[in-house]
């Protein structure tokens, strides 16, 4: 009888330490400031405009739920004489273990040391995978577009 047992014991053990093949858990990016290099392109009168060599510096809030993503020295249209900042604040982000995604329903953008409501950012989406960042937007009534590479 206590062979049995002790057959039974070590027959529990050993089904204990066989396990079927688990999946590995995903593990979220992490995400991490950094500066992009683009280009972001602005649809304006029908007609597509590029600004090259365009710095956008993304933000990641501390509790990596929201980023604020701010570009920088950026003309809209080509006749604008001056270059300014935007930033676009609350931009919402989900991670997984390949990709940061970036959307953003609607938001008043800053720019030149305040609030800028004439060009409320609305249906902002877009990406971040390994080194590129993209995404999508509206400027008021005109779409614009962001693809950019991480600076190290």
């Amino acid at each position: 009888m206590k062979r049995i047992i002790s057959m039974l014991a070590c027959a529990a053990l050993l089904a204990a330490c066989v396990h079927p093949e688990a999946e590995p858990e995903e593990v979220p990016i992490q995400p991490e400031t950094g500066e992009y290099l683009g280009v972001v392109t602005v649809e304006y009168s029908g007609t597509s405009f590029d600004n090259e060599s365009i710095t956008v510096l993304f933000q990641p809030a501390e509790d990596g739920k929201t980023a604020s993503l701010e570009i920088k020295r950026i003309k809209f249209v080509p006749a604008m004489p001056v270059t300014i900042d935007v930033t676009i604040p609350d931009v919402e982000l989900t991670s997984t273990s390949e990709e940061i995604d970036l959307v953003c329903g609607e938001v008043i953008p800053l720019a030149m040391g305040g609030e800028y409501p004439r060009y409320i950012v609305t249906g902002l989406i877009g990406r971040i995978v390994g080194d590129e960042m993209t995404f999508s937007l509206k400027f008021g009534d005109y779409p614009t577009t962001f693809r950019g590479v991480l600076q190290h």
